[in-house]
């Protein structure tokens, strides 16, 4: 039982700052990106030719995961979710449109977007802990 309340109480905390925390990995790759640029030979595509559409293809990555994202929110009936970060306050459960497919739309919407920046970094280990981070952090929630 100490296990479960252990994951509860971490759900709580990453719940109420999880627009916060997903920015510290991003200046990580920041860092990353700003090393693959001035440091050859980090990058999977460095030099390739294909490193343009790499690029566009992160680009559009994100974009999916915006579009996700812009998806949800336009189509989300009325008292089912909100902008809330203390606790849950939706007055019913939301099963249709996107819900119907996935749980979680915003949060599917949220891993495409961090994704793409993620990828650009073109650091193959820096994408796969982003995963798995970004994982085990959701699961908290």
């Amino acid at each position: 039982m100490a296990l479960q309340e252990s994951f509860e109480k971490q759900g709580v905390w990453l719940f109420r700052y999880r627009g916060v925390i997903p920015i510290f990995i991003l200046l990580i790759g920041a860092a990353l990106y700003a090393r693959m640029k001035l440091v050859s030979g980090d990058s999977l595509l460095e030099r390739q030719p294909y490193e343009f559409y790499y690029e566009l293809f992160c680009l559009l990555i994100g974009l999916i995961g915006l579009g996700i994202r812009a998806y949800t929110v336009g189509h989300t009936p009325r008292n089912t979710s909100g902008r809330n970060v203390d606790r849950q306050v939706a007055e019913t459960l939301n099963i249709t449109g996107i819900y119907s497919v996935v749980r979680h739309p915003l949060y599917l919407g949220n891993f495409f977007m961090w994704l793409g920046p993620a990828m650009l970094t073109g650091n193959l280990w820096f994408i796969l802990v982003f995963c798995l981070f970004y994982w085990i952090y959701y699961e908290r929630i």
